[in-house]
């Protein structure tokens, strides 16, 4: 297939199919593992399988032959061993980093070449063999959408597909079996070439859902092409983002392996996970080590919210905060909960107590949420509770409506001594009891 898609002369030219080990594999190897180089269809597939975990990209590398005496040892037959490759057999099985490369997908700069050179492979040949009939199905679809035609199924049984165009008398057809192994599928006959108008046959586009193309916009990038509606274009890219990323519910089921990662790379972190009896996920706590060594040197005052989470199952982001010695904001822990109860905060402040322990010097500043307050009774009875003034500014400028009062109220709490504090309260009571006696509930 590439000899023929850029029209090479395989008496000139040497083809080299390679790919790279993916991240993931790589952590278990070493940095300098050279790229693996596909001699046959057992590494082919191979290749393959590994796509159906990682995304991965296939490079083509073409260097001119180069007529040697195979009789006549030089310098290089080292590099040959190296790799495996005696240096009787073929020349051009050099490894990667020995050749001259005239061209390579993953290497190459031009921007619209890439996309070009792998939509070019997507076309079938006799001999392919896919894994499946599903795979092969795949391929079919995203080959209509790049040469813009349809088919229609004419017979299809567990061992045995053949379609053809969609426009009757057409001669476009493909004839596909399964071989010894099932259920791989092998391409028997395939006649590519289309005996119809070109009008008529592009006039439909049925195979075109958003899977296929978010298929073919994840790997064939710029090939989806502009005629696409609003709400296809959205479904595609959603699709296409849960094809590398993951869905939704994958991400849950992976919480427990990214815990475990997480603690294994920041040692000393604390994390909980707590599921139904469905097993399906409930809460999820996590301090990092570096915040928890880092909190004894603050002062000793945590401020906790909530706010809510935009995600496709919603629930609520809690966190616990401090502030360090240059007035920045210093995280300390996080949790997901499905919303701001009595029994969520309180198991939050329950796996907070593990990371900061109850004491007399400790004060806890949060909005006037009832849940807070019933939880830090229950959980950190000896430290203290205050409430944040930003959102009791925002109460009083609703409930009272005087600039006087509230300048009062500002005054009170930024005193710093009991005396001055007193004084103005007592100030506010004068002016305002209504006020006032709102200011002394308000952490109750």
């Amino acid at each position: 297939m590439v000899y023929e898609d850029y029209r090479l002369d395989n008496k000139v030219f040497d083809v080299v199919l390679s790919y790279k080990i993916s991240k993931r594999l790589l952590q278990d190897l070493p940095s300098d593992t050279p790229p693996v180089i596909i001699d046959n269809s057992r590494q082919l597939h191979t290749f393959l399988g590994q796509l159906e975990r990682v995304t991965g990209r296939l490079c083509v590398e073409v260097k001119k032959k180069i007529q040697t005496d195979l009789n006549h040892k030089d310098s290089d037959d080292e590099n040959f061993t190296m790799y495996g490759i005696p240096p009787e057999e073929e020349d051009h099985k050099l490894p990667m980093k020995n050749r001259s490369s005239s061209f390579s997908i993953e290497e190459n700069k031009e921007p619209v070449d890439v996309s070009k050179v792998d939509l070019s492979s997507v076309n079938l040949a006799v001999g392919q063999m896919y894994d499946t009939k599903e795979h092969l199905e795949t391929r079919l679809k995203i080959l209509t959408l790049v040469q813009r035609f349809d088919y229609f199924v004419y017979k299809s049984r567990p061992t045995l597909l053949i379609v053809k165009c969609w426009v009757k008398g057409c001669k476009w057809r493909v004839r596909a079996a399964t071989i010894n192994h099932f259920p791989k599928f092998e391409v028997r006959v395939f006649i590519s070439a289309h005996t119809c108008s070109v009008t008529e046959r592009s006039t439909r586009a049925r195979q075109a859902d958003h899977h296929i193309l978010g298929e073919l916009y994840k790997d064939f990038v710029g090939g989806v092409g502009p005629k696409m509606d609003y709400w296809k274009a959205y479904r595609t890219l959603r699709h296409a983002r849960e094809l590398v990323r993951g869905s939704p519910e994958s991400g849950y089921e992976q919480l427990p392996t990214y815990l475990y990662m997480i603690k294994r790379a920041n040692p000393g972190t604390f994390t909980q996970l707590e599921v139904d009896e469905a097993q399906r996920f409930k809460y999820c706590f996590l301090a990092f080590g570096a915040s928890i060594q880092g909190f004894p040197f603050l002062r000793k005052v945590v401020v906790v919210d909530g706010t809510f989470l935009q995600g496709k199952y919603l629930g609520t982001l809690l966190t616990a905060t401090a502030q360090d010695g240059n007035f920045q904001i210093f995280p300390i822990a996080f949790a997901v909960v499905d919303t701001e109860n009595d029994e969520s905060w309180e198991w939050f402040f329950k796996q907070l107590s593990c990371v900061i322990p109850d004491d007399e010097s400790l004060s806890i500043i949060s909005d006037r949420h009832k849940s807070i307050g019933k939880a830090i009774k229950k959980v950190y009875p000896k430290s203290s509770r205050g409430i944040c003034t930003y959102h009791m500014y925002k109460n009083i400028l609703v409930r009272f409506k005087g600039r006087a009062e509230f300048a009062l109220v500002k005054k009170a709490a930024n005193a710093f001594r009991l005396i001055d504090f007193q004084t103005t309260f007592d100030q506010i009571e004068a002016m305002n009891p209504a006020l006032h006696e709102y200011l002394v509930r308000a952490d109750n």
